[in-house]
């Protein structure tokens, strides 16, 4: 296959694989959060949800 100009213009779709890298970060955090209920295990949920709303 050769490269054409017009497929340097196609989306790679990176902010879908970072979302899906920060969902499951967000998981894992919930799961701490839910185990042990500190203050910097809730600062990790929350700055986590602020990265996803601002994707």
């Amino acid at each position: 296959m050769t490269f054409t100009p017009a497929m340097a213009t196609i989306p790679l779709h990176s902010d879908h694989h970072v979302r899906l890298g920060l969902e499951a970060q967000l998981r894992q955090c919930w799961a701490m959060y839910s185990s042990l209920p500190t203050e910097a295990n809730r600062y990790q949920v929350v700055r986590l949800e602020r990265l996803l709303l601002s994707l």
